[in-house]
C-alpha cells in the first residue's frame, strides 16, 4: 500500500513539473512575442516618421524652398550663396533668407532634440555639405548597404542605458534637388544619402508593460492554481487506491480460487482434446481410405454397386452412374433390380426369384452372366457382362457387390466379325468355280464369236448366235459379280472422272428404269478423278438403279450426284473402319418405297434379297459392296419406309497436276493378224483347241503345250522359232511363272501373255505376284485375244 501511496505522489510531481514547465515555456514565448511585436510596432513608428519627413522636404523641394525672417536661429545659409534670390526684402522692409528643403529639415531635427518622448531624424549622406550631416558609424554602414541595393536597414541599439530603434531608407535625387546639388555631380535618380530615425522603446513599451504585467501575472497564477489542484487530486487518488488496494484484495482471492478451478477444468479438457483428437484422427482416416477407395473405384472401367440383403443400392462408382444415366441420390437406398434389372433382353418380365444377382445376396452363389441386358434412366437398354458376389461379414452375409461392363461394342464387332466370315466364305465359293465356270464361258462364248464371223449364216442363225453370246455375257457378268463381292477380282486401276462415268452409262440407265421413271443428274462442277476400274463403276451404277427402279413400280425420280468432301472422321458402317482424307462422293437417291432400319443392316448381305423368288439374285447390293471395297472407298445407305433410299459412295479423290481422260467406251480397232510362231501353254483342251483355231484362223502358227513342264520342253526344242509364248497361269506340273522363270534362263529376252480364270487371291497364294506380268483374264473375247497378242508382239 505504501508503495502505491510513492508511486501516486510521484506521478503527482511529475506532472507538477511539467505543468510548471508547460507555464514557464508559454511566458518566455510570450515575452518573446511581446519583444518581437515591441520592435515591429516601434519600427512601424519609425518608418511613419520617415514618410511624414519625406513628404515636407518633398513638399518644399517642389516650391524652391520656403523664406523665413533673418534670426540668429535662421541665418542665410552661406552654402546658397550662388543663388541670386537667397536673400530678400519685404515691401514693409523685413528681411527674408531662402531655407531649401534639406535646410528646413535639420531645422525641425534640432528642434526635435529638445523633446524626449519623440522620434528623432537625422539627415547625412557619405558627401555630405555641412560637417554636421557627417553619418555616425552606425549611418554609414546603413548607406553603405543602401549602396548595395538595401532598401531599408532596421536594428535595436542601446544608448546610455535606454533602448532604442534606428531605422534608415535611402532618399533619391529629383529634378527639384538638383538646383542645389547639381555642383557635387548628382544625377536625377542618385542616391544622395538618407534619413535615420531614432524612436525610443520607452515610447512604445509605455502602454504594452501592463499587458505584460497582467499576462505575467495571469500565467503564474494558473501555474500555482494547476499545482495546487494535481496535488489535491494526487491526495484524492491515493484514498481512493487504499480502497481499491483493500477491493483487489478481495478480488485476488476470489481469482486464486476461480483460478484453481480453471486448471482443474483445463486438465479434464486436456484429456478431452487428446480423445477429441484420436476420434477426429480416426475419422480422417476412414474418410481418407474411403476416399481413397471412392477413386479406386471411379478410375476402374469396370461398373461396380452394392446392395444390401433388401436388394437396395448403398454405394455405385463413377462408370455405374454414367451407363445408368442416374445420379448418386438417385440409386442410393433404391431397389436395384427394379431400377436397371427388370426386363430381360426378349422383353419379357425378369422375376426377382430367377435373379442371380439376388441369389448371391440371399443364398450367397456368386456368380459371372453373360448375354443379358440392363436399362438406363431413359428407358434404353444395354448389353452387359456382370459379376454378382455376396459381401460378407464373419460369415454373415451384409449384401452384395456387382460389376458389369457394357459390351455393346463388343457385341457389335462379334456381328461384324460374323459378318465378314459370312462373306469371306461366299467369296471362297465364288473362287473355287470361277476357274471351271471361265473356262466353259471361254469355250462357249470363243467359238459363239468364232461362228458370228462366218458370212455364210442367215439372218436367224446370226441371232441365234447372239443369244448364245448374251448368254455368255450374263454368265460372265455373274462370276465377275460374284468374284467383286468376294474382292479378289483383278481390276485395272486409272484416273477416271467421276462425272464422266455418270455421263457416258446415262443412256443405258434410262433404258434400265424405264420411262415412267425421271432421271435426274447433278454432276459437280469441277472433275471428279479417282483411281478405278471403269467397267467396275458403270457395274455399281446399274446394279444401283436396277436396285430403285425395283423399289419405284409406279414410277418416280432417280437422282444421281457427284461431288467432294473432306471427311475427317467417315465411318464405314459395316466395317467401322475409320480412313481420314478427301473424297469423291457419289450419291443416288430414289423415291421408292424405303426400307426399314433391319433391311440397311443386312442390304449388303449376298443373296438377301427383298423381292420375291425369281426376282432376284440377292447378289447386286453385294456386288455393289465388294467392288466399293476394292477400290478402298465405303458406301452408306440411308432410308425410311415410304421416304425413299439414298446411298452414298465415298472413293479416294486422286490427285495429279495432270490427267488424261478416260474413255468411258472405247472402240476397238479391228484385230490384227500375223505370221508368227507362238507357244500356247493350256491344260484345259476345250480352252487350248478354241485359241488355236482363232490363232490359227488369223494366220499365227501355234505350237501347243498341255502343262508348265512341256511348254519349257517345247520353248528348248523350238526356241528359233517361236516369237511368243500364251500361256494359262496355273496349271499341273510348273505353273506358268515356274515356266518362264527356266524358259528365261534360256531367252532372257522371250515374250509371254498369261491368261487365267482364278481369283487373284488364288494366284497370289501360288507365288505368282500379279505385278509387273501381261496378264489377260478369262473368260476372253477372241477379238480382245487378237489384240492382245498383237501388241505383246508388237511391243
Amino acid at each position: 500500500m505504501l508503495s502505491r501511496l510513492f508511486t501516486t505522489r510521484r506521478y503527482a510531481l511529475a506532472i507538477s513539473f511539467f505543468w510548471v514547465l508547460f507555464i514557464a515555456v508559454s511566458l518566455a514565448w510570450f515575452y518573446v512575442q511581446y519583444r518581437n511585436n515591441l520592435f515591429e510596432l516601434a519600427k512601424a513608428q519609425a518608418r511613419i516618421a520617415f514618410e511624414k519627413d519625406l513628404l515636407y522636404r518633398k513638399w518644399a523641394s517642389q516650391r524652391g524652398g520656403v523664406y523665413v525672417p533673418v534670426t540668429p536661429a535662421t541665418p542665410p545659409n552661406p552654402y546658397l550663396s550662388d543663388i541670386p534670390e537667397r536673400d530678400i526684402k519685404t515691401p514693409s522692409g523685413k528681411e527674408l533668407t531662402l531655407i531649401n528643403p534639406a535646410y528646413m529639415t535639420r531645422q525641425v531635427f534640432e528642434l526635435a532634440e529638445t523633446e524626449k518622448q519623440i522620434a528623432k531624424g537625422h539627415i547625412t549622406s557619405l558627401n555630405p555639405i555641412r560637417g554636421a550631416n557627417a553619418p555616425d558609424p552606425w549611418e554609414r554602414k546603413a548607406l553603405e548597404a543602401f549602396e548595395k541595393g538595401e532598401q531599408e536597414v532596421s536594428e535595436v541599439v542601446s544608448v546610455e542605458g535606454h533602448r532604442f530603434v534606428r531605422l534608415m531608407r535611402p532618399f533619391k535625387v529629383e529634378s527639384s534637388c538638383l538646383r542645389c546639388h547639381a555642383s557635387q555631380g548628382y544625377r536625377k535618380g542618385d542616391i544622395r544619402g538618407g534619413i535615420s530615425v531614432t524612436v525610443p522603446l520607452a515610447i512604445v513599451s509605455a502602454g504594452s508593460s501592463r499587458i505584460l504585467a497582467t499576462t505575467t501575472a495571469t500565467l503564474l497564477l494558473m501555474g500555482i492554481a494547476g499545482v495546487g489542484l494535481i496535488l489535491a487530486g494526487a491526495s484524492r487518488v491515493s484514498k481512493d487506491s487504499a480502497r481499491l488496494q483493500e477491493k483487489n484484495a478481495e478480488l485476488l482471492h476470489e481469482v486464486t480460487e476461480r483460478e484453481i478451478t480453471q486448471e482443474q477444468l483445463r486438465e479434464q479438457t486436456v484429456l478431452l482434446e487428446e480423445e477429441v483428437a484420436e476420434r477426429e484422427a480416426a475419422q480422417e482416416e476412414a474418410v481418407a481410405n474411403q476416399r481413397k477407395l471412392r477413386l479406386i473405384m471411379d478410375s476402374t472401367h469396370a461398373a461396380i454397386y452394392g446392395i444390401d440383403t433388401t436388394g437396395r443400392c448403398t454405394f455405385a462408382n463413377k462408370t455405374c452412374l454414367e451407363l445408368t444415366g442416374y445420379s448418386l441420390d438417385e440409386l442410393i437406398g433404391r431397389n436395384m433390380h427394379d431400377t436397371i434389372h427388370h426386363t430381360l433382353p426378349d422383353g419379357m418380365p425378369a422375376p426377382v426369384a430367377k435373379c442371380k444377382i439376388f441369389r448371391a445376396y440371399s443364398e450367397g452363389e456368386g456368380c459371372t452372366v453373360r448375354d443379358e441386358v440392363f436399362w438406363r434412366k431413359d428407358g434404353t437398354s444395354f448389353p452387359v457382362e456382370y459379376s454378382s458376389y455376396p459381401i460378407l461379414n464373419d460369415g454373415v452375409i451384409e449384401g452384395a457387390v456387382i460389376s458389369f461392363l457394357d459390351v455393346s461394342e463388343r457385341v457389335k464387332l462379334e456381328e461384324q466379325l460374323r459378318q465378314a466370315q459370312k462373306m469371306e466364305a461366299v467369296g471362297q465359293l465364288a473362287g473355287g468355280v470361277a476357274h471351271d465356270f471361265n473356262n466353259i464361258l471361254q469355250v462357249i462364248s470363243g467359238y459363239g464369236s468364232i461362228l458370228k464371223l462366218d458370212e455364210r449364216l442367215d439372218d436367224r442363225q446370226q441371232e441365234e448366235i447372239d443369244h448364245i453370246l448374251s448368254a455368255a455375257e450374263k454368265a460372265a457378268q455373274l462370276t465377275r459379280g460374284l468374284l467383286a463381292f468376294s474382292r479378289k477380282q483383278v481390276i485395272t486401276l486409272s484416273p477416271v472422272n467421276l462425272n464422266d462415268i455418270v455421263e457416258n452409262v446415262r443412256k443405258f440407265l434410262a433404258r434400265i428404269i424405264g420411262e415412267d421413271i425421271h432421271l435426274k443428274t447433278t454432276p459437280s462442277e469441277a472433275p471428279l478423278y479417282v483411281m478405278a476400274d471403269l467397267g467396275q463403276l458403270e457395274q455399281v451404277l446399274f446394279n444401283l438403279a436396277t436396285n430403285a427402279r425395283d423399289a419405284m413400280p409406279r414410277g418416280g425420280v432417280l437422282a444421281i450426284e457427284t461431288g467432294s468432301q473432306v471427311v475427317e472422321s467417315p465411318l464405314d458402317q459395316e466395317s467401322g473402319l475409320l480412313r481420314p482424307g478427301s473424297y469423291a462422293v457419289l450419291t443416288v437417291t430414289d423415291t421408292g418405297c424405303g426400307m426399314s432400319a433391319e433391311t440397311c443392316k443386312r442390304i449388303f448381305e449376298p443373296f438377301y434379297t427383298t423381292k420375291e423368288i425369281s426376282k432376284g439374285t440377292g447378289l447386286g447390293m453385294a456386288i455393289v459392296y465388294g467392288i466399293v471395297k476394292q477400290h478402298n472407298g465405303f458406301i452408306n445407305v440411308y432410308s425410311e419406309p415410304g421416304h425413299g433410299t439414298t446411298f452414298r459412295i465415298h472413293l479416294p479423290i486422286y490427285h495429279a497436276e495432270r490427267v488424261r481422260d478416260q474413255e468411258s467406251a472405247k472402240q476397238a480397232a479391228p484385230p490384227r493378224g500375223g505370221s508368227e510362231t507362238i507357244l500356247l501353254a493350256e491344260d484345259d483342251e476345250g480352252v487350248r483347241n478354241l485359241v488355236l483355231s482363232v490363232l490359227t484362223r488369223f494366220g499365227y502358227r501355234v505350237i501347243q503345250a498341255v502343262d508348265g513342264q512341256d511348254a519349257v520342253e517345247k520353248y528348248s526344242a523350238h526356241r528359233n522359232e517361236i516369237s511368243m509364248i500364251l500361256m494359262d497361269l496355273i496349271m499341273p506340273r510348273k505353273n506358268g511363272k515356274e515356266a518362264y522363270d527356266e524358259i528365261a534362263q534360256l531367252d532372257p529376252e522371250v515374250k509371254v501373255l498369261y491368261a487365267s480364270g482364278y481369283t487373284a487371291d488364288f494366284i497370289k497364294n501360288r507365288g505368282v505376284p500379279e505385278e509387273g506380268i501381261d496378264l489377260i483374264m478369262k473368260p476372253i473375247q477372241p477379238m480382245e485375244l487378237l489384240r492382245t497378242v498383237r501388241e505383246v508382239l508388237d511391243a
